[in-house]
């Protein structure tokens, strides 16, 4: 049995890929192609990349990088993955690059009444922040279809620290005007939750790709499957959100959620 919580924030800061959107064949295609030019170990990064920027990536695991070179295979990894979403597509008629659970209902609850909202001087209530650059993250949200884009949208290249330090989630909190402390961080991998939580946020884990156990040990204060455990309405400017959470102690946050497994393995595509 879940529980429900009841939550009220001013603003939703949620992570991309994982979170959002997913667009892990791509990601994958793209990282085989780079273990290939670097002789990498391709199992080992891809059990320990989720949730670090590109640029930490390929210091941590190609250091023979020099550094005036590292922006360049930043650009050339993260344009990969755009190259490898776009064949897909023209091949199967299907993106490679497509919504999370539950991410296109949520949005849309938080978008309803959007423009009265603005008329009246108010926020959207929801922004993103990714460890993704701009050159992809705007246009990997876009081919994802999920909503429109956030009036809010922090990318990795607007940071000078990326997750797990606080400085992306502190940056999401100021350019929305709003206190962190009235903020819930979503997050899908533990350097994001770590992130949040030292910025002063609540956080929420999701199972999306990693075991929830995970979550937990990393400070998250709720846990769910996806995005399909959430629901939110605005009541006096302010959001109520509805969490039906997870509970540790019952073993209820064991492994990656199911639907969010098959859509990585494009079995629901």
């Amino acid at each position: 049995m879940v529980k429900t919580v009841e939550l009220e924030v001013d603003t939703i800061l949620f992570d991309m890929d994982g979170t959002l959107i997913d667009s892990t064949p791509a990601v994958n295609a793209t990282w085989a192609q780079f273990a290939e030019d670097y002789n990498l170990d391709l199992d080992f990064v891809m059990k320990t990349c989720h949730g670090w920027r590109t640029i930490e990536n390929l210091k941590r695991f190609v250091p023979s990088i020099p550094q005036e070179k590292l922006p360049e295979e930043v650009k050339r990894f993260e344009s990969n993955i755009l190259v490898v979403a776009e064949r897909e597509k023209s091949q199967s008629g299907e993106g490679s690059i497509v919504a999370m659970p539950g991410a296109k209902e949520l949005l849309s609850q938080l978008n309803q009444g959007l423009e009265q909202r603005r008329v009246q001087g108010g926020r959207q209530g929801w922004a993103i922040v990714t460890s993704a650059t701009k050159a992809y993250a705007h246009k990997g949200f876009e081919q994802a279809q999920v909503s429109q884009p956030p009036e809010i949208f922090v990318t990795s290249d607007l940071c000078s620290k990326g997750k797990p330090d606080p400085e992306p989630y502190l940056l999401g909190a100021k350019l929305s005007q709003v206190d962190i402390a009235r903020c819930l961080v979503v997050e899908d991998a533990p350097p994001g939750i770590r992130s949040g939580k030292a910025a002063g946020a609540k956080t929420l884990g999701l199972r999306t790709t990693h075991d929830g156990e995970k979550m937990w040990d990393d400070g998250a204060d709720f846990v769910v499957e996806d995005l399909r455990s959430v629901s939110a309405e605005w009541i006096d400017g302010r959001i109520k959100l509805t969490i039906q959470c997870e509970e540790r102690e019952k073993g209820e946050s064991k492994g990656i959620s199911p639907l969010a497994k098959a859509i990585s393995n494009g079995e629901a595509r």
